[in-house]
């Protein structure tokens, strides 16, 4: 077997189109995955989350049977369509675990592979709690979307976006579901006029929240989970989902061939190359930015890298970016929030406009959900938000605009499909005059 121009090293979204844009150019490419493609986010994270909230909006009454009988179709269907792609494109897909053997050799089910290019794309794990095991009464994310029963209660360690969307999911089916973070604030770094309605709808399904009270300790027992907190109260349930820190996958034979990283990730470049000549790491693993769609970014700009397109004189910014939180209703949006604008000491002027007063929110019977446009002194655009049904299907571009310094103006000068409910985008910079 030849030397392959390119080995990619977990079919997580990064790793997939790193892949697919080096093998769709005509590299020959080898894609590795010790566990099925699509990787943690695909199998186990922000897809199967998604999914399983899709299926209790659109159908409320859903049994718990049902919703994992259309998910486990709708999982198929997509990963049947990522492997097309990848053969497609003519990427050779190999399922097992790689190890490095030297800096341009993986060893795979016993053959070794050489590349001319090595792109490190491993994703994270869950941090574990000092001899705590996933799997039985503790669970990770992985463990929770595999449930084969609901249980009778749940407590959830972690009020960040993770935590928060599986207490939706939980809570919505009849779960007794309570909520557990040393922090404070419920879903950190957002404004509390985006995140209130989604707190408003938990504690309306009996979420409960235990907050500012930091964790000291996990068990397990046959009869359940129990959560120690630094007041010495010991909460219990029948199970418990931990949704707090990560680690990166550093790979077999990192050491061996001297890759630097710590305890936060993998060492990189502007370019996603690491102090190995021609090794990349990308995504999760690299600790930059734990985010699906800054994985994918990764995983095209080192491919773009490869092929000798792309730009090298600045490394990309995530301040800012579009994100979204697939809770019910939804937070989506892109730039600064009203509290990142007070931490700077930036002024600016913030105006609202509700789905319901919109021609097409009237049209849909929408009740509910907002606009949000944060803008400076000179009507530069400084943040837009959302709030409500499907808002993550309208912030695709934000991120793009933002950071070519869209104004007010250019929103009044727009052309909005009427009716539509980004019209509400246009009414709220109408406000701003």
């Amino acid at each position: 077997m030849g030397m392959k121009d390119v080995l990619v090293l977990g079919a997580g979204s990064a790793g997939f189109y790193a892949a697919l844009m080096c093998a769709s150019k005509g590299l020959d490419v080898a894609l590795i995955e010790k566990e099925g493609l699509g990787g943690t986010g695909f199998r186990f994270g922000a897809l199967p989350v998604k999914i399983l909230l899709d299926g209790i909006r659109e159908n409320p009454g859903i049994s718990f049977e049902e919703l994992q009988e259309d998910f486990r179709k709708k999982m198929d269907e997509v990963r049947r369509k990522l492997e097309a792609d990848l053969k497609e494109a003519g990427a050779e897909i190999i399922l097992g675990e790689g190890c490095f053997v030297g800096r341009n050799a993986i060893l795979v089910n016993r053959k070794v592979l050489e590349a001319k290019n090595i792109v490190i794309a491993t994703g994270s794990r869950p941090a574990n709690f000092p001899k705590v095991s996933y799997g039985n009464r503790i669970l990770t994310h992985k463990e929770a979307r595999a449930l084969d029963r609901l249980p009778k209660d749940l407590l959830i360690l972690g009020a960040n976006v993770e935590g928060i969307e599986f207490a939706a999911i939980f809570a919505r089916l009849g779960v007794k579901v309570t909520v557990v973070d040393m922090e404070d604030a419920i879903l950190p770094g957002n404004d509390w006029d985006l995140k209130a309605p989604i707190i408003d709808m938990l504690k309306s399904l009996k979420v409960e929240f235990v907050t500012g009270c930091k964790v000291t300790g996990v068990s397990e027992s046959q009869e359940g989970a129990e959560v120690t907190v630094v007041t010495g109260e010991k909460l219990k349930a029948e199970r418990c989902l931990v949704c707090l820190s990560r680690l990166p996958n550093i790979p077999k034979g990192a050491d061996d061939i001297g890759l630097e990283y710590d305890h936060e990730g993998i060492k990189v470049d502007q370019n996603f190359l690491t102090n190995v000549e021609n090794v990349y790491a990308v995504g999760d693993v690299n600790g930059q930015c734990l985010m699906g769609s800054v994985a994918i970014s990764q995983g095209i700009r080192a491919a773009l890298h490869i092929l000798g397109q792309q730009d090298t004189t600045k490394g990309a910014s995530y301040e800012g970016l579009a994100r979204a939180i697939f809770t019910i209703p939804e937070i989506a949006g892109a730039g600064l929030q009203e509290w990142e604008l007070k931490e700077k000491g930036i002024n600016y002027q913030v105006t609202r406009h509700p789905f319901s007063r919109t021609w097409r929110g009237i049209s849909k019977g929408y009740n509910d959900g907002f606009v949000k446009i944060l803008a400076d002194d000179v009507g530069r655009i400084l943040g837009i938000w959302m709030v409500g049904r499907d808002v993550s299907e309208m912030v695709g571009l934000l991120d793009v605009l933002l950071k070519r310094e869209l104004s007010v103006g250019e929103i009044l000068n727009s052309f909005f499909v009427h009716p539509s409910l980004s019209e509400a985008l246009l009414d709220a910079a109408l406000k701003l005059i």
